[in-house]
């Protein structure tokens, strides 16, 4: 949509810094698992069972073969459709509970932000939804796509680290993770129902969903199955302070009218009016997904699948505890005010009791809403010396949101001062189209060589639009002589962008003996990048346009083209039948893009910051996978060397998000990976991460005051960690299972698991003395358990608990050193939840 339809829309629409420094949990108890942990040093295990002394293989797909995962040259782990149902693993938070070196910044069910692995982020915990692709690629079967997935009815998920564009078209800089759904099965009719119902500390909601799936083969070549999944997921966040707010009003253009005075005596200059939302972030996600096998023969098969997601989120899963007290500009330092002319700031003076855990501040109760349409058709076909396959896919995802701006707009009361009761009131609307097309010759494993060679083209393309009101704006505009358009809205902005790439990209291996092989790979790739993006200011009128309009518009365009390439090498010995050593070389690549800022006009950013480039890696890996005495393990040690880095920022004169280079960053460490068996049935996962991830050089980036000033918007320096990347991380994982007592035919499992991050940094520190510090995120565990029982015919019961000690897990936001005291905020994990579970399968 143009910025002009935009503006047309929304005018004629009537209708229209220390962080709490602990972490609530039985610190003593993580402790000694830290000291025991640490001589494994290992990362969450895949998924590995035993029986007596015999150990299952996993089997994977990563290099594109199915391979034994104890076969893979790199780090790899593995997690089965078994263990994320009996492990109660349903969203991407739980599954970054489950794999060690794994983070995540929760914020909620239905959260999109960025996965991070051995490090890789440069972006605040507050800005991981910035103008940056993530750093780690994600697969939904072979569509590169990220969704806030409920994990149901999938084959595995796979978590491969390090980059992977040598085997996968989509390049990535730290890794890729594959949700690999379970495909249709020929060989009968089998069907399945789950329902679920949990109790959540600190409200008086509940979750609950239900999860179904039927397989019907049509014939012995041809078979559907649909599954399908809904989650409500119960609020616990208290809103203390949502503004009342007027019926709207066509003749200031705005969705929500002026905030109601809390003083009927003093309606136009009195203080805000609230009315308190109790366990205000409730969240319902639902999918359906429906595919179809035709197999005619061993040698070609079709598979064709449809997925369709809706998430309705309202609040955010973040808290505000340090709100309270006086926290407005007091009048006498607002430029507006005298005697003659009582202005009031936001809360008209009034003294705010403290929050609490779990106590928030938004002004109004924010919203999202999201659809997700995936369709994609996958072909195979077996040349005898190698399977020749086909992979297409055509997605749209599309949103809405309600965001609240007040705590930034109160920082500045010289432009807002005039407006008693302020709300910074958002709206934006955003689509991507998707197209992928891959195919690949895959050959069959030789005694001397083999091979995996694509060909990978993508087309994205994003529409966005974004709307600022300030409710009151113009009614007290023409109070003070301004009277702006005459409408409340503040700032419109338009934006559209257009993205392809294409490549080739292979592996070829030497079997130079039956126990060494030798491994090159390359991905050679041509991308494309355009963005066009229009914003006004309508308030600012004339003063504020490029285009000289009195809409205050102001347009900018910008891009890139890039041809470049990336390498892979790989080497490994089978010492023995069950040992594999090897190395591994990767180079991993990110794409850019541009910024869509102004370049000229009073809000004009550094023309420099106009495209910011891509970024590159090279992964250095050394490992050992194997079993031995009943227990498989892998281990490696790498080393990372990030150029370029990319990290999102803010413009100072527009306040838009952008994202920016930085020079050099680095990130070593080590991960292993345990499991086995103690006593018969009774088996344990054990996982360690540790990176250390750091600027390898100093730097600063630059932008223009409004005086036209050059001022650093991001600095680092060397040595300086990385923010939002933990060094250590540890997850434990113990199962016994017996036949349950009095009941024959009966299986009793029972279940406990624990995770563990480190203390973070929320952002890179700053070299200026006047910028806000990052604040600490104290690190956390926390600890999950269930009782299961499962009978012979498919009737099945759990009891679990998960975050059992109700630790206080918080895992980014931002402080008010960097966003005021109203616009604190910081992203919790959700409390103790208490749920039972029954499924039937038949």
């Amino acid at each position: 949509m143009t910025l002009q339809a935009s503006i047309k829309r929304v005018l004629n629409n009537s209708a229209a810094s220390s962080l709490r420094p602990y972490c609530r949990g039985p610190v003593g108890s993580t402790a000694l698992l830290l000291a025991s942990a640490s001589l494994f040093s290992s990362t969450a295990s895949a998924d590995t069972a035993s029986s007596g002394d015999t150990l299952e293989e996993v089997v994977v797909s990563a290099t594109r073969r199915d391979t034994s995962i104890q076969d893979i040259p790199y780090s790899i782990s593995a997690i089965s459709a078994a263990t994320l149902e009996d492990n109660h693993v349903q969203s991407l938070s739980d599954l970054s509970r489950s794999i060690a070196g794994v983070t995540f910044v929760d914020q909620g069910p239905a959260s999109r932000s960025n996965i991070i692995l051995r490090g890789l982020n440069t972006s605040a915990s507050n800005q991981t939804n910035g103008n940056t692709v993530a750093p780690v690629s994600t697969y939904i079967g072979e569509t590169p796509l990220f969704l806030p997935l409920q994990l149901s009815d999938l084959e595995r998920v796979e978590v491969l680290r390090g980059p992977q564009g040598t085997l996968y078209g989509s390049g990535s800089l730290a890794g890729t993770i594959r949700f690999i759904p379970k495909d249709p099965d020929l060989t009968g009719f089998h069907a399945e129902i789950n329902t679920d119902v949990a109790a959540v500390d600190e409200t008086n909601k509940l979750n609950y969903g239900a999860t179904g799936m039927v397989n019907i083969p049509i014939n012995d070549v041809m078979a559907f199955r649909i599954a399908a999944q809904t989650q409500h997921y119960a609020g616990f966040i208290d809103e203390n302070y949502i503004v009342k707010l007027g019926p709207p009003s066509t003749a200031i253009d705005s969705p929500v009218g002026i905030p109601v005075s809390a003083d009927p005596k003093n309606p136009i200059f009195g203080p805000l009016a609230f009315s308190p939302k109790p366990n205000a972030n409730d969240d319902e996600i639902w999918h359906v997904r429906g595919s179809f096998l035709f197999k005619p023969n061993d040698q070609f098969s079709v598979r064709i699948a449809y997925f369709h997601q809706e998430t309705n989120t309202e609040g955010v899963q973040a808290d505000s505890p340090n709100f309270g007290g006086s926290v407005d500009t007091p009048p006498s330092q607002n430029p507006f005010y005298s005697p003659s002319y009582p202005v009031s700031f936001p809360t008209g003076g009034v003294v705010f009791p403290h929050n609490q855990e779990y106590d928030a501040n938004n002004s109004f109760v924010l919203e999202s809403h999201r659809k997700t349409d995936l369709e994609s058709a996958d072909l195979t076909y077996d040349l005898g010396f190698a399977s020749l396959s086909s992979s297409s896919s055509y997605y749209t995802d599309r949103g809405n949101a309600v965001n609240d701006g007040t705590g930034l707009l109160t920082l500045y009361p010289t432009f807002y001062g005039f407006i008693p009761r302020l709300v910074d009131y958002e709206t934006s609307a955003d689509k991507t189209n998707g197209v992928t097309q891959e195919f690949r010759l895959v050959s069959k494993v030789g005694e001397k060589f083999d091979y995996v060679v694509g060909l990978f083209y993508q087309h994205l393309m994003t529409d966005s639009d974004e709307y600022q009101f300030v409710p009151g704006q113009t009614y007290y505009g023409t109070m003070v002589g301004d009277p702006g358009y005459g409408n409340d809205i503040n700032v419109i902005s338009s934006t559209e962008t257009d993205f392809k790439d294409r490549a080739i990209f292979g592996e070829f291996t030497w079997h130079m003996t039956d126990k060494w092989q030798i491994t090159g790979g390359i991905r050679q790739f041509w991308q494309s990048y355009f963005l066009n993006t229009s914003t006004a200011f309508p308030f600012c009128g004339y003063a504020c346009s490029n285009e000289d309009d009195a809409l205050g518009t102001t347009a900018s365009q910008g891009g890139y083209k890039v041809e470049n390439h990336i390498f892979k090498a790989n080497t490994s010995y089978k010492i023995t039948d069950d040992l594999n050593v090897y190395f591994n070389f990767a180079e991993g690549f990110r794409r850019g893009g541009s910024n869509g800022i102004p370049v000229s006009g009073p809000f004009a950013a550094n023309p420099a910051l106009l495209v910011y480039t891509p970024d590159k890696t090279k992964n250095f890996e050394v490992g050992a996978k194997g079993t031995a005495a009943g227990i498989t393990y892998s281990a490696a040690l790498f080393y990372i060397d990030w150029d370029n880095f990319q990290v999102n920022a803010t413009t100072i004169a527009s306040g838009e998000g952008i994202a920016v280079n930085g020079p050099k960053a680095r990130s070593a460490g080590v991960e292993f990976e345990i499991a086995g068996e103690i006593i018969p049935r009774f088996t344990y996962d054990l996982g360690y991460s540790f990176s250390d991830a750091t600027v390898a050089q100093n730097f600063s980036v630059y932008d223009y005051t409004t005086s036209h000033n050059l001022v650093a918007i991001v600095t680092g320096k060397d040595g300086d960690q990385l923010p939002n990347s933990p060094k250590q991380s540890i997850t434990l994982a113990l199962d016994f299972t017996q036949n349950a007592p009095l009941l024959d035919g009966w299986d009793l499992r029972w279940h406990v698991n624990s995770s563990y991050r480190s203390a973070t940094l929320s952002q890179l520190t700053s070299a200026n003395p006047q910028a806000p510090p990052p604040f600490k995120i104290a690190g956390f565990s926390i600890w999950d358990g269930s009782i299961n029982l499962a009978d012979r015919k498919g009737f099945t019961a759990s009891l679990y608990i998960q975050n059992m000690f109700n630790a206080l897990g918080v895992t980014g936001g931002s402080d008010a050193g960097s966003v005021g005291i109203r616009g604190e905020n910081f992203f919790v994990a959700r409390p103790r939840t208490a749920g039972f579970n029954l499924g039937y399968k038949f």
